[in-house]
């Protein structure tokens, strides 16, 4: 599906409960600390775990081309903590 065309096919929950999850992945995988701004947002949208776990391939894919992008490393566990 086409970026524009998913845009219009989802609720405004679902596209700031999946920009909000993959925020927070992007900044796990490059070592921001988020506290808990994106559960707080996510709960502002009425996001739940049904929903993440229903927008889990579109969260992976978002998350996975940004951090391409910036060339950060993939890991499949999280990264060992830096020193």
């Amino acid at each position: 599906m086409h970026r524009d065309e998913r845009r219009t096919s989802t609720s405004k929950r679902i596209r700031e409960t999946e920009a909000e999850a993959v925020a927070f992945v992007v900044c796990l995988a490059i070592g921001l600390e988020t506290g808990s701004a994106s559960q707080d947002y996510i709960q502002l949208y009425e996001g739940d775990a049904k929903l993440l776990t229903e927008s889990l391939e579109h969260i992976q894919k978002a998350a996975t081309q940004i951090l391409n992008a910036i060339g950060v490393e993939i890991y499949s566990t999280p990264p060992p903590p830096k020193p």
